[in-house]
């Protein structure tokens, strides 16, 4: 009985650091959000951060539409990765803040996106405005 104690207890300890040790940064790239990305493919206006930041990338990697500043990112040239950028954002806990009215607001900004996630998978991204200092996703 002991030795199943013992046992356990030993598994249990090593599977926490296995797990924290899973948790990446997949990417982090900045970008210029300025009008065009404040539309989607339709014309329609974009107003909320996960859908200019979703727009920003459809608009790299689909239609070519890039501003000077904007860099690449190795995840979101796949369509259904793209698709989930919204989602990605919202579980970011972004919505509040300065970045969040100037999406609202049709506002121009330039924006840091730290990519992060389990393994290869994306779990939520976190977003910073230029010159803002942040950790990423550590």
């Amino acid at each position: 009985m002991r030795l199943c104690f013992s046992l356990a207890l030993l598994l249990s300890a090593l599977a926490v650091p296995v797990a924290a040790q899973q948790w990446n940064q997949l990417a982090y790239y900045v970008a210029y959000i300025g009008p065009e990305d404040m539309r989607n493919s339709s014309g329609q206006p974009v107003r909320t951060l996960g859908g200019v930041i979703q727009q920003d990338r459809a608009n790299y990697h689909r239609f070519g539409i890039r501003h000077a500043q904007d860099e690449g990112d190795p995840l979101f040239n796949d369509r259904g990765l793209r698709a989930r950028i919204s989602e990605l954002v919202a579980a970011g806990d972004n919505a509040r803040g300065s970045l969040a009215q100037m999406a609202q607001n049709g506002q121009p900004f330039g924006v840091g996106v730290f990519v992060c996630g389990y393994g290869a998978t994306p779990s939520l991204i976190y977003l910073v405005g230029w010159g803002e200092d942040f950790s990423g996703c550590f």
